[in-house]
């Protein structure tokens, strides 16, 4: 019988695109260029200068762009840092039943990677769409136990899904990928400290499990090895992380349902499990005014509750960017007060605004598993009118799914929002251009000169 590694390192180096349901591949793209859209924006964001300058100082061998510039580092800085724009906002694509920021880890190895090894845009788009199955596999897998024990699935699946996309395009054998995904299982880590104090660690999750998968292909490739059951094994992964190995049953299909198209964009740059509280909201605002509100109740199943609503002093108090966005009461109450939650939203000033700290002191937020709806993350609002009448909105599916659809004219927006500050609509049009049809790229050097930023 394969084990779980050999059946992952069998489904990424066999992958041809050729086999791929064009929706799937179709899909694929705007996922890219939402991508690329949200790591733009975050340029300038502190923790982005913070892992550039870095990288840099490392005087590494240049062979890998760091996006936004012709300054290039080896592939693992590269990967580090482009990772660290994708998800630094926390504005990149969500796997919801899987708990799983996809495209963070795979998409930046796969740009790094496939330039440094002068890849076709082809190669590099099949080495994607292999990472990104892999990675939702591995967090549907997990069945959110990752995150109930303290870890972030994100960090913990990222190395196994870079690794595989590197060994694809880096050519190595089954044997040798096999080693590499055994190598990642002791470098898989990420914990969610982050949420108790709002500092900045979650950022660079993603992109530290590109970094280590690099290293782990490499070792791999020099003779290095690591356990064949790295995911099923008495002391493998699913055990000591989950307890058992329930969940693994997830790859027996791999290759044969595709789980790519239920990727979805993030149209709040925020935590994922306040998307459906935030629409109830803004349904809210235009039937009430915040004056006319007693207090609100926010109900959330207890697995979210931990994430989004304790501590309950700094949820209700936010002193940092990821503060904000890992808080139900604040984004809640900017939603109704402002009607809108956008990268702009995200400010030290609104979380100390008047209108914006009378809403968020009458919300209390309550742990209730019976307002679950397993694999997605619902929103259920009630607000005590001072009438003394009740207004309940109830969102079972937040957008994205199949029972509530984004707009793909909300996606194409917001890849222009993000991209106008740096770029010109002329260029803006060319990099769309570029990502829709990178399969039909010679090299991926079109694609990062498109994305430096002039002066």
């Amino acid at each position: 019988m394969k084990t779980i590694s050999e059946k992952i390192a069998e489904f990424a180096l066999g992958l041809d695109i050729s086999s791929v349901p064009s929706n799937v591949t179709g899909y694929g793209r705007l996922l890219l260029m939402d991508t690329f859209g949200v790591a733009m924006a975050n340029l300038e964001m502190e923790h982005a200068v913070a892992v550039r300058q870095v990288v840099l100082d490392m005087g590494s061998k240049p062979v890998a762009t760091l996006w936004g510039s012709r300054d290039k580092a080896q592939v693992s800085e590269a990967a580090l840092y482009n990772a660290a724009l994708i998800h630094g906002s926390d504005y990149d694509d969500t796997h919801v039943a899987g708990i799983v920021h996809p495209s963070a880890a795979v998409v930046s190895t796969a740009i790094a990677v496939g330039e440094a090894v002068g890849a076709t845009g082809r190669e590099v788009y099949q080495a994607i769409l292999s990472g990104w199955e892999i990675m939702v596999r591995l967090a549907l897998g997990a069945r959110g136990r990752f995150h109930d024990v303290g870890y972030h699935g994100t960090a913990i699946a990222a190395p196994f899904a870079a690794a595989c996309v590197a060994g694809k395009l880096m050519g190595v054998s089954r044997e040798t990928l096999v080693n590499a995904l055994g190598i990642c299982g002791s470098q898989a880590a990420g914990l969610q400290e982050f949420l108790r104090d709002g500092t900045w660690v979650k950022k660079l999750h993603p992109g530290w499990g590109a970094h280590s998968a690099l290293y782990a292909v490499n070792l791999a490739r020099a003779g290095f090895t690591g356990p064949k059951q790295v995911f099923e094994g008495k002391f493998g992964l699913w055990n000591t992380h989950c307890g058992s190995t329930d969940g693994l049953e997830e790859f027996d299909n791999l290759g044969k349902v595709w789980r790519t198209p239920e990727i979805t964009f993030k149209l709040y740059p925020v935590c994922h499990m306040t998307h459906s509280f935030i629409d109830c909201m803004l349904k809210a605002r235009k039937q009430v005014s915040p004056d006319e509100i007693q207090f609100i109740e926010c109900r959330i199943e207890e697995r979210c509750y931990h994430i989004v609503c304790e501590p309950e002093e700094a949820k209700k108090h936010p002193d940092t960017d990821y503060m904000m966005r890992f808080s139900l009461p604040y984004t809640a109450a900017v939603a109704l007060v402002l009607g809108k939650v956008s990268p702009w939203e995200i400010d030290m000033k609104l979380a100390k605004d008047p209108r914006i700290r009378q809403v968020i002191d009458k919300i209390t937020c309550i742990a209730d598993d019976t307002k679950r709806n397993p694999g997605y993350f619902p929103g259920w609002v009630k607000l005590h009118l001072k009438d003394g009448s009740d207004l309940v909105l109830d969102q079972r599916w937040e957008a994205g799914t199949p029972q509530n659809p984004v707009d793909m004219d909300a996606v194409m927006a917001k890849f222009h929002n993000n991209l106008e500050h740096f770029y010109t609509e002329e260029q803006i049009e060319k990099l769309s251009d570029l990502i829709q049809g990178i399969e039909r790229l010679e090299g991926i050097a079109p694609l990062t000169e498109c994305l430096c930023v002039s002066g």
